[in-house]
């Protein structure tokens, strides 16, 4: 026996079914082309910079309360030729940082800077595995500091960078911090 809808029955169901699709329609345009998901995310604390086909990622300082502490990234030549990173120096800054409008920013000097050699398509960390790390001294933690990189073929990057307690990355905790009862 064939079921049969009632006019009244068959305009219910049609409704339903355009309310439906609207819906997904609707639910759709909030994954339109500014939705959140498409914007560029940063999960790490430290800056990110590029310039042709070098990467920096991550860079950041690790200092005590004396301002003395140590530069720290990744950076990665995606280019066909190698290139050198020449100088890291302390840059004006050209913008506001976001610190305290009274306090002026950190004035800082990098040492221990040599020539970096970037090999192509490969990853090079600063501080390096072997040899001596980059020296920052007049960044405490909670400064912005204001960086200019220098590369033999690419363009100089100039980037704002934070700077971390020595101990942010320790896993366990410091001998001055509260308990938690």
């Amino acid at each position: 026996m064939p079921i049969t809808l009632s006019s009244k029955a068959f305009r219910r169901t049609g409704l339903a079914g355009a309310t439906f699709a609207l819906s997904i329609v609707l639910a759709a345009c909030g994954a339109n082309f500014g939705a959140q998901t498409t914007k560029p995310y940063q999960p790490a604390e430290g800056t990110n910079a590029d310039s042709g086909p070098i990467a920096v990622r991550n860079m950041l300082v690790l200092a005590d309360e004396d301002g003395k502490g140590e530069l720290h990234a990744g950076i990665v030549n995606k280019g066909d030729e190698d290139d050198t990173l020449v100088s890291i120096a302390s840059a004006p800054s050209t913008e506001p940082d976001g610190q305290d409008p009274a306090t002026p920013p950190a004035t800082v000097t990098f040492g221990n800077v040599k020539p970096v050699e970037l090999k192509s398509n490969e990853l090079v960390t600063l501080p390096p595995a072997e040899g001596q790390p980059i020296t920052v001294t007049g960044g405490k933690p909670g400064d912005i500091i204001n960086v200019v990189l220098t590369f033999g073929k690419a363009g100089p990057i100039t980037t704002a960078i934070p700077v971390l307690t020595l101990d942010h990355y320790s896993p366990s905790p410091r001998p001055d911090a509260e308990s938690e009862g």
